[in-house]
């Protein structure tokens, strides 16, 4: 098994595609319309309100039930914080006044654990509220 790419329920694809061009550096590789936006191998976002408009026309012809029935099941969990997504970047002193600059979201203080290791990290929230974890080589 292979793990394909991880993917982010969104809310808002347009302030999150800002987000996340901005933190990556990166223009998407795919946009599938407004519903699926790929990033490198490595993150992708799921706008799902592109399938609630469609399931309310079209369901039968592009949904089985089974994926409308999963599609409305309660998770009870709204946002990804389930997972934290951990980011390595080669000087996280020169990220972390990068991503403060872009003011692209909530940036923590650079914290410090050394427990088996020395690690350094700060978290940033994206535009859902999701923790994203910032680690990297910090002089």
């Amino acid at each position: 098994m292979v793990l394909g790419t991880t993917y982010i329920f969104v809310s808002d694809i347009k302030k999150s595609i800002e987000f996340y061009s901005k933190l990556l550096q990166e223009k998407p590789l795919k946009a599938n319309d407004d519903r699926w936006i790929q990033f490198s191998n490595k993150i992708a976002l799921y706008n799902k309100d592109y399938d609630a408009k469609i399931i309310g026309k079209e369901a039968n012809e592009r949904f089985n039930q089974a994926y409308i029935d999963d599609f409305y099941k309660d998770t009870g969990a709204p946002k990804n914080n389930l997972v934290v997504f951990n980011f390595e970047v080669d000087d996280l002193k020169e990220e972390y006044e990068r991503l403060k600059k872009e003011n692209i979201g909530e940036v923590s203080d650079l914290m410090y654990v050394n427990v088996h290791m020395p690690y350094w990290y700060f978290n940033i929230i994206d535009p859902d509220g999701n923790t994203l974890e910032i680690t990297g080589r910090y002089e």
